[in-house]
């Protein structure tokens, strides 16, 4: 079966709708860079690399998501400003959907595992967080091939569902 350009897109879709009703929020995927969408979708892509404990996470994504200067950098601070990802942008657009990509996903708290416990236990608080306000909120994982069973188990043992947009 030939596949349409159209396909990744469709599947990405899929998988973001899916995560705003009542499917998983994170998803594995071996493509490096994630289909693009509309701008109802707020994308941030954060290296696993900057990542690998707890105070890298807090810089990794106080950068990309613009955190306020007064960003406490510790766990409660952190759960405030990820639900505030929804505030609208320059242009007064809020979106529908938030998504947190995360490249070399198998590096993200590797010098962390209570870290990293506490990061997959979070995504589903945020995630029920914003289909309250009528939102979706995901985070897909990017890595390679011959690691994306290690990624999907590492979270489905922390007791996160976790959907597929790999190829594989």
């Amino acid at each position: 079966m030939t596949e349409s350009r159209d396909e990744p897109t469709t599947e990405f879709r899929r998988f973001l709708d899916a995560a705003a009703a009542d499917g998983p929020a994170v998803a594995v995927t071996t493509a490096a860079a994630l289909p693009a969408l509309d701008a109802a979708v707020r994308i941030r892509t954060v290296s696993g690399t900057t990542a690998t404990t707890l105070g890298g996470l807090f810089t990794s994504f106080a950068r990309v998501w613009d955190f306020p200067d007064h960003f406490g950098r510790n766990k409660d601070a952190f759960d405030d400003c990820m639900r505030d990802l929804d505030t609208p942008d320059t242009d007064g657009r809020v979106p529908d959907t938030i998504v947190v990509h995360i490249t070399q996903a198998h590096r993200l708290l590797e010098e962390d595992r209570s870290g990293f416990e506490w990061f997959a236990d979070s995504v589903c608080f945020y995630r029920d967080h914003y289909r309250g306000v009528g939102r979706g909120f995901a985070v897909v994982l990017s890595t390679s091939a011959p690691r994306l069973a290690e990624v999907r188990s590492r979270w489905q043992q922390a007791g996160v569902p976790v959907a597929d947009l790999s190829s594989e």
